[in-house]
């Protein structure tokens, strides 16, 4: 870590590190976006902190640094006032007086501008400041006085929205679809069935699980008390016909016979009961006086067998209660795995008894100088260890509760261990034991990650590697076993491995001489080669990020990547995210499943989560991949996801579509949440609904009739209908669901839309059934604030949001008269 700090002034020096441990200094620090300018091609943004010395002490011209994370650096040479800015590592940056500084006076202050890469929203802003002076260098101190100053760039402007709005219809509630994803057959009964009371559950004991299932949300709506005379609910396992899935299922709601549900498997029964609430009011605080269920009949099977969701709790921790939380949302709309990303670079979550240090270090994030006892702040998290977000894992036992949790609810947990990049948490974490260790202490490799790590790949030389890849899969095994169930696949990384790894490591030197390899390209297959054995022993087979099913090598003299035969016949699963329109690979996973290797579609395009839902700076996120809306999961269509990625169609002129063989090897889709903009209470919602609806009735349900449609007026006539009754369900039935039962769930609430026709502002919400409320009087609206009964007369500002059924708020769209 470059170090340039110069002594400070003694008085001042002793009064400010005897505060060191008070977690407050006299310094006031402000951030704000000065404007926008075109430096390059992505343009670049004015910014500038403001430093305020709030002590009666004057501040010292050296000897001190202002550390804060940032997702962005500043400009090379761009920084004024008499300061720097110095990269520190990855997103960890410092302020620095530098020799135009003269120090600061009480109460005096200093602005600080410098140039940085286009800031868009608020998760682009410095985070988690704080102050480390040269006489205690391990110590940093909170700046707790620091205020980053929001910012607005109306990109997406309520006129935009209510275009984008035009195309849905409100549609009654009565004529909704009444189960959600969508089933394969629905047919409407004749009549009702009144239930009066808690209904007995009749169920084989293969079936004990599910019947406790049933018992259990049908308990809130009855109580305990039972009587005699109503009318069973019983579950069966048997076949479904005309459906081969084994999650397949039958539901029949009858008058007279009462609620049966036929399940190709438990797994089939479970998803029976989660349509079987579909079909239900909400439940309440209080018992109600009895239920009418239409007569229905249902015939659903999935669309996929492998239905996903990724949480990386790598970057961000999120602790076990958040977990459980996630997987019961999972369970409601009938997806089936859980992909946890334990490890990366910012952290190590999973206890492992026998390698104690990956946690006490890897697990811990806070001030350091160089990684030896925990890992330094990232993503905000600021310098004191064992602080929320920064620092959490999982113990054996969480780990152990999470997988029977997930299981009960038919949730498969994929764990994910990232090598051999992505793997700076390990690596710091073993360099105390030779065992175990993962780098060369001699290498002399010089590479930058693309999150600006330059020591976070493992060596794959090292015979210590192996031993420590074999010691953490083999304690994942007995963890699963533990638990009651078996690991059946481990996700092993492999993304993101930077050009100049291993390069300058004499072990890896003398390794390609002892093999006669000419490339340290070559390493990637030897390395995955030895993890394939390890896991082997196991019963395992590999699976991991595209990456691990490609080569690279050169066409027309340019580098491209090309499926790699060695390892697709071996039974080998890639997981394939790069679909970023004018890159090259927009035709990946469809040429991966083309060759032969299982392929879980996961495109940056539709699928990425943690892309912010639009370009507008309240709506926090990364945009690197472009945005996710709920249209975009929507939108999906799995087989030809050529025809909704919003760019140019001649990006995709040449490219590879899906054969008959390639789509027999897409196994399924999942949704990704990757966590570095997740570090605030309610995030991980706010990200994760409502794009969830759409993934799941993308991996659920057949595509839809607009997908297949080739005329494009007809197409887009069924899409806008498609996307009405998806809207409307989620707006009226599935959100309000949510509000009664899951407390405090943080889904995003729609911006409404606006336009002016004639003197009046007209509205419009995305999803129909949430209320509308404005102000004209320049205040925000709140639940008191008047209902939008119809058109607005534009006097001054108008102001409106929407509000959920419990007065929940979104963000405020608004309108100036002229």
């Amino acid at each position: 870590m470059r170090n340039r700090l110069l002594p400070v002034l003694p008085a001042l020096l002793l009064a400010l590190t005897s505060r060191a441990g008070a977690a407050q200094t006299a310094l006031q620090l402000r951030w704000e976006l000065v404007g926008d300018s075109i430096a390059n091609d992505h343009g670049a943004s004015r910014a500038a902190f403001t430093l305020t010395n709030r002590d009666t002490k004057a501040l010292a011209p050296t000897g001190w640094a202002i550390y804060y994370s940032a997702l962005h650096g500043a400009g090379p040479g761009t920084v004024g006032g008499g300061f720097t800015i110095e990269d520190v590592i990855a997103d960890l940056h410092r302020l620095v007086p530098a020799a135009g500084f003269a120090g600061l006076a009480p109460g005096a202050s200093i602005r600080i501008p410098y140039l940085t890469d286009l800031l868009l929203n608020a998760s682009f802003l410095p985070r988690g400041p704080y102050i480390v002076f040269d006489a205690a260098k391990d110590v940093g101190v909170p700046l707790q006085d620091y205020v980053a100053v929001p910012f607005e760039r109306r990109a997406v402007t309520p006129e935009s929205q209510f275009a984008l709005d035009s195309a849905i219809r409100v549609i009654p509630a009565s004529e909704l679809p009444p189960v959600f994803p969508t089933p394969v057959e629905v047919t409407q009964g004749t009549g009702a069935l009144h239930l009066t009371a808690l209904p007995p559950v009749e169920a084989p004991e293969a079936l004990r699980n599910e019947a406790a299932f049933a018992a259990e949300y049908l308990r809130p709506y009855f109580g305990t008390t039972r009587k005699g005379g109503v009318l069973p609910l019983r579950l069966d396992v048997g076949p479904v016909a005309g459906q081969a899935s084994p999650e397949a299922y039958t539901l029949v709601v009858d008058p007279v016979q009462g609620v049966r549900i036929v399940g190709a498997s438990p797994a089939g029964v479970f998803y029976g009961l989660q349509s079987l609430r579909s079909l239900l009011p909400p439940a309440g605080p209080t018992p109600r006086a009895g239920l009418v269920v239409p007569a229905i009949r249902v015939v659903d099977a999935p669309r996929f067998g492998y239905r996903g969701f990724m949480l990386d709790v790598a970057r961000n921790f999120h602790p076990k209660p958040v977990v459980l939380r996630t997987l019961d949302l999972l369970a409601r709309y009938k997806l089936n795995v859980f992909h946890l990303h334990l490890t990366d670079d910012e952290g190590w979550r999973i206890e492992l008894p026998s390698l104690p240090a990956l946690t006490a270090v890897g697990a811990r994030r806070g001030h350091t100088l160089d990684s030896g006892t925990h890992l330094p702040p990232a993503f905000g998290s600021g310098p004191d260890v064992d602080r929320p977000w920064g620092s959490g894992f999982y113990s054996r036992a969480d780990y152990v509760e999470i997988l029977r949790y997930a299981a009960a609810r038919h949730i498969e947990v994929i764990p994910e261990i990232e090598m051999p990049g992505h793997a700076r948490a390990a690596i710091k974490s073993m360099e105390a034991n030779q065992q175990y260790r993962l780098n060369d202490p001699d290498d002399r490799s010089v590479y930058t990650s693309a999150q600006g790590y330059h020591d976070n790949v493992m060596n794959p030389a090292l015979e210590s590697t192996y031993r420590f890849i074999e010691r953490v899969v083999g304690e994942l095994v007995a963890m699963h076993r533990e638990a009651g169930v078996p690991l059946r696949h481990i996700h092993m990384g492999g993304d993101e491995v930077p050009a100049g790894v291993w390069e300058g490591s004499p072990v890896v030197q003398a390794y390609l001489k002892a093999h006669n390899l000419t490339s340290v390209d070559d390493l990637w297959f030897a390395f995955y080669g030895r993890v394939e054995q390890i896991l082997k022993t196991q019963g395992l087979l590999p699976s991991g990020w595209e990456e691990i099913a490609v080569r690279k090598t050169h066409r027309a003299g340019q580098p491209t990547n090309i499926p790699n035969p060695d390892f697709a016949a071996r039974g080998w699963r890639a997981y394939v995210w790069n679909n970023v329109p004018g890159g090259g690979a927009e035709d990946l996973a469809y040429r991966l499943a083309n060759g032969g290797y299982d392929v879980v579609l996961s495109p940056v395009s539709n699928l990425y989560f943690d892309l912010a839902w639009n370009q507008n700076p309240e709506e926090t996120g990364l945009d690197w991949g472009g945005y996710v809306d709920l249209r975009k999961p929507f939108q999906f269509i799995p087989f030809d996801y050529y025809r909704n990625v919003p760019v140019d169609p001649s990006v995709f002129v040449g490219k590879d579509r899906l054969t008959d063989y390639g789509r027999a090897h897409v196994v399924g889709i999942q949704g990704n949440l990757w966590s570095e903009t997740l570090g605030a209470e309610g995030r991980l919602e706010y990200m994760l609904l409502p794009k969830l609806f759409g993934l799941a009735e993308r991996a659920w349900a057949p595509d839809p009739d607009w997908a297949g449609e080739r005329d494009p007026a007809r197409a887009d006539s069924l899409y806008r209908e498609g996307w009405s009754r998806f809207v409307n369900v989620l707006g009226q039935r599935e959100l309000p669901r949510l509000d009664r039962e899951v407390p405090g769930v943080n889904y995003r609430i729609p911006t409404p839309g606006l336009k002016v026709e004639d003197g009046v502002v007209r509205c419009s919400v995305e999803l129909p059934g949430l209320i509308l409320r404005y102000t004209t009087d320049g205040s925000e609206p709140t639940v008191r604030s008047a209902l939008v009964r119809g058109p607005i007369p534009l006097r001054g500002t108008v102001r409106v949001a929407a509000f959920n059924t419990t007065g929940r708020k979104g963000h405020t769209a608004r309108l100036t008269a002229p």
